[in-house]
């Protein structure tokens, strides 16, 4: 699995409906395809957890998991999640800068010693203001602006464009694609997974 996440270029996340918790199917599509491939992880969000658990396991897994986020500290309210392999040792950690985000989504993604491996942020910061503040516009279903799909463009810390996560249009459940520059060929996938998922499970957090 890890040989196949290393080797892809591009990644699709979607989401999936259950009543106790949030899942997440993730697979490589088929070259130039928007449409979920062959599941490689299945990732589960604990509902209503005071601390927050999200668990990347190997389809049909129930118990045993190959890396997850993990928040902090109880009912984290700095942004900052720690990646864990199986073992329990920090691979790297997820953080949003809250202040950086008044205006579009902001986060840095750092390795096990703590030092910027990326950061990510909307692409656009004309659709960015226009969702967060469609419910303040006096015109009928302006509201519904707020839903307009995000686009972040991940950078390397000298500014290198390295990936591009996009929402894919048309779809009831929410459904990512992460494509992926030459320049992130280093970068650990389970940080990148990781990641991909934490902007739909914790981007409101």
């Amino acid at each position: 699995m890890l040989a196949a996440l290393e080797g892809a270029d591009r990644l699709l996340v979607q989401q999936v409906f259950r009543p106790i918790a949030n899942e997440y199917r993730v697979s490589i599509p088929a070259p130039g395809s928007r449409e979920e491939g062959e599941p490689l992880l299945v990732v589960q969000q604990k509902k209503l957890a005071i601390r927050e658990d999200i668990r990347f396991r190997l389809p049909g897994a129930t118990d045993e998991h190959l890396f997850m986020i993990k928040s902090k500290t109880v009912f984290e309210f700095r942004g900052r999640h720690d990646v864990l392999d199986a073992h329990g040792a920090v691979i790297g950690q997820l953080e949003k800068s809250f202040g950086a985000s008044l205006l579009r989504s902001h986060w840095v993604v750092r390795g096990a010693d703590g030092a910027e491996l990326f950061s990510a942020q909307e692409a656009s910061l004309v659709i960015a203001l226009v969702r967060r503040f469609a419910g303040l516009l006096p015109v009928a279903g302006a509201e519904l602006l707020q839903f307009l799909p995000f686009d972040f463009l991940l950078s390397a810390p000298d500014g290198g464009e390295l990936a591009h996560y996009r929402r894919v249009l048309g779809k009831l459940r929410d459904r990512y694609v992460l494509e992926l520059g030459p320049d992130a060929a280093g970068l650990d996938r389970r940080l990148l997974v990781a990641f991909a998922v934490a902007l739909d499970a914790l981007q409101d957090r």
